[in-house]
């Protein structure tokens, strides 16, 4: 994968990006949590979180998860460094470098796989090798969670995310359209490995 997709620069981020990460890191509880509840994570999973950036959700899910684990990967050299220094204390968080198709994970460790704002992001060349991939690190039963803006600017059609889980063989539960104040249209998906 590419350090820079689209207009954003994740090995060297730019100064009003940095503001960016750092108030989703201060408004996380607010914003974040609430979301992560939903999902219905019992807190003894064990959760692949792909793209994890400055590690806002990454501290939320190592609050939902107490008896579980989070395994998060990011591309960027940067963010790996931020993120382990602001998730140092999360004894059961464990941060790699590297996209999720070069990682070496093991297959079917994966109670749950998290995209956060993160899918729209990957080329679109890749995305049907990452949703392979995805297939591989679910265990039977294992479920992806998506949360993904739908801009045509900034984002990606809920019906691309669909077809990508359908064609590795994820089972939609649940998959949601709506607007955010805040954040605009956003797609809200859960597939199941069956």
């Amino acid at each position: 994968m590419t350090d820079t997709i689209g207009a954003m620069s994740f090995e060297n981020p730019t100064r009003e990006e940095r503001i960016g990460f750092w108030l989703e890191w201060m408004l996380s509880g607010p914003l974040i949590r609430p979301y992560l509840v939903r999902l219905g994570l019992r807190g003894d999973e064990t959760l692949l979180e792909i793209g994890f950036g400055g590690g806002a959700v990454t501290r939320q899910l190592a609050r939902v998860l107490r008896n579980g684990r989070v395994v998060g990967v990011d591309p960027s050299a940067y963010w790996i460094e931020v993120g382990k220094r602001r998730l140092r204390k999360a004894k059961h968080v464990s941060l790699f470098a590297g996209d999720v198709l070069s990682v070496d994970l093991a297959p079917a460790t994966f109670d749950a796989v998290l995209f956060h704002y993160v899918l729209h992001d990957i080329p679109t060349a890749e995305r049907p090798s990452t949703f392979d991939r995805i297939y591989e690190l679910l265990k039977d039963g294992g479920r992806l969670y998506l949360r993904e803006p739908t801009k045509a600017s900034h984002g990606m059609p809920a019906a691309e995310i669909r077809r990508l889980a359908e064609s590795v063989g994820l089972r939609e539960v649940s998959g949601e359209e709506r607007t955010a104040r805040i954040l605009g249209p956003q797609f809200f998906g859960v597939f199941e490995k069956v």
